[in-house]
C-alpha cells in the first residue's frame, strides 16, 4: 500500500493506493502545507512505502521518492486514460499543458507567472461578483452567448465585468465569458508545444462545469477522469 502525496499551493491531495485508488483525501494547504501534510498522513494510515509530489513534495519526511509534477501528472494521466496524447490541468496557482509520448513526457509549458491562466483568476472574479464557486460554475453552463472579455488581468477584467454589467448583459453570459477567457490563454501557451488528441483535462478546473464547457467549445471533445484532482497524487503513487 503506497501513499501518493500532492502537495499544491492551494490544496495537498493524497491517496492510498494499491493499483488502484483505496482512500483519498483533499485538504486546503493555506500556506501551511506541514499541516497539511500531517493531516493526509493521519487520515490515510495503512501505507507501507510513501512518496511526493508538487511544489511542497520536499517538506515530506519519510517520502521513498519525490518527483516534479510533470512527471506525476504524465504517470497519473496515463493511469486513468492510457491513450491520452495532452494533459491539461488548470491548478488554483498555476496551469500545465504537457505533452505525452508513448506514455513519456515529450514537451511541457507552464503558466505560473500571474492569475491569467489559472483557478485563481475564476476565484477572484466569483469573489467580486458575490458568487461561490458552484454558483459560478452554474450560471456559466446556462448560458445563451459567452460574453467577450478581452483582459486576463483580474484587475482589468473586473473593470470589462463592470461595463458589461452596466450595459445589462446578462450574469450568466458574462461569467460563460470568464471562463472562455481562461480557456483561450490556455490554448494560448499549449499552442507553444501543439495540443493533440485525446486530451485529459485534470486539475481542480473539471470540477467547474462552466469551465468544461468553454474547454469542449475550444478543444471538442475532452476526456476527464473519475478523480481529476488526484492525477498528480496517483502518478506519486506510482513513482515507487
Amino acid at each position: 500500500m503506497v501513499l501518493g502525496l500532492d502537495v499544491g499551493s492551494s490544496y495537498t491531495k493524497g491517496v492510498l493506493f494499491d493499483g488502484t485508488i483505496v482512500r483519498k483525501t483533499l485538504i486546503r494547504t493555506s500556506f501551511k502545507p506541514r499541516q497539511a501534510i500531517e493531516q493526509a498522513q493521519q487520515e490515510l494510515q495503512g501505507y507501507a512505502r510513501m512518496a511526493a509530489t508538487g511544489y511542497g513534495r520536499e517538506l515530506v519526511a519519510g517520502a521513498e521518492k519525490t518527483i516534479t509534477e510533470i512527471t506525476a501528472f504524465a504517470r497519473g494521466a496515463s493511469y486513468f486514460e492510457p491513450s491520452v496524447r495532452t494533459i491539461i490541468d488548470i491548478g488554483g496557482q498555476d496551469s500545465k499543458v504537457i505533452k505525452l509520448k508513448d506514455g513519456h513526457v515529450d514537451r511541457f509549458v507552464m503558466n505560473d507567472r500571474c492569475a491569467a491562466g489559472t483557478g485563481n483568476f475564476i476565484e477572484k472574479i466569483a469573489q467580486a461578483l458575490s458568487l461561490s464557486m458552484p454558483e459560478f460554475g452554474e450560471l456559466a453552463v446556462n448560458a445563451g452567448r459567452a460574453e467577450t472579455i478581452d483582459s486576463l488581468c483580474v484587475v482589468m477584467a473586473e473593470t470589462e465585468i463592470l461595463s458589461l454589467v452596466g450595459e445589462g448583459k446578462r450574469l450568466e453570459d458574462i461569467v460563460a465569458g470568464v471562463c472562455d477567457a481562461l480557456v483561450r490563454r490556455i490554448d494560448g501557451i499549449g499552442s507553444q508545444i501543439g495540443i493533440e488528441e485525446p486530451i485529459l483535462f485534470c486539475g481542480g478546473g473539471p470540477l467547474n462545469p462552466g469551465l468544461v464547457k468553454s474547454m469542449k467549445r475550444v478543444f471538442g471533445n475532452v476526456l476527464i477522469p473519475a478523480d481529476p484532482q488526484f492525477v498528480g497524487a496517483v502518478g506519486a503513487a506510482l513513482s515507487v
